[in-house]
């Protein structure tokens, strides 16, 4: 039987590893897959990433002899001629984080953050002006497409960044999300 569990991060430091590693430790998966891609894990230094936390959780994998897949893709959710390093964009980025910092990546787990009040009217600025939604849900269809491919018989724990978690919940139907659960 193939036991799916999902578990939400946020990137950028903000998920502490020694919670991350007793999740994982408490779970015991046979599988992780992680949302990196084969270039982030492979081909850039691990500093030019913002998913410090998956890192972690891949090399958790590896020391406790777990198999361990990545399932992201390079493709970019940002509007054409968008870098993400926009001022702009950086302003709204550190003031959702700001308006975030009451939660713990676990209350994160638990919620949609985007739909907090003040974080939704900045997160709906980011995303009209910096987002091709279109591109963002054929990332994440991709994302779908290639963790389904990679299961395994057994317990697989998918660490995926919370704000896909509902994408992600809806779309493999039985999954377990222990913190929003």
């Amino acid at each position: 039987m193939k036991k799916v569990i999902i578990i939400g991060t946020i990137h950028l430091n903000w998920t502490p590893k020694e919670e991350l590693w007793e999740t994982l430790s408490n779970i015991n998966p046979d599988q992780v897959l992680v949302e990196l891609s084969d270039e982030e894990l492979n081909l850039r230094p691990r500093n030019d990433s913002i998913r410090d936390e998956m890192f972690f959780a891949y090399d958790w994998a590896i020391q406790h002899n777990k198999l361990v897949n990545y399932f992201d893709t390079e493709d970019s959710p940002l509007k054409e001629g968008v870098t993400g390093k926009e001022p702009e964009f950086m302003e709204h980025e550190l003031r959702s984080k700001e308006l975030l910092k009451n939660y713990s990546w676990k209350d994160l787990n638990k919620m949609e953050p985007w739909k907090i009040s003040e974080v939704k009217e900045l997160e709906d600025k980011i995303t009209e002006k910096y987002f091709d939604i279109k591109k963002s849900k054929e990332r994440e269809q991709k994302m779908l497409g290639n963790i389904l491919s990679k299961l395994i018989e057994g317990t697989n724990v998918v660490i995926i960044g919370a704000g896909h978690l509902s994408f992600f919940e809806k779309e493999i139907p039985g999954a377990i999300l222990p913190f929003r659960n």
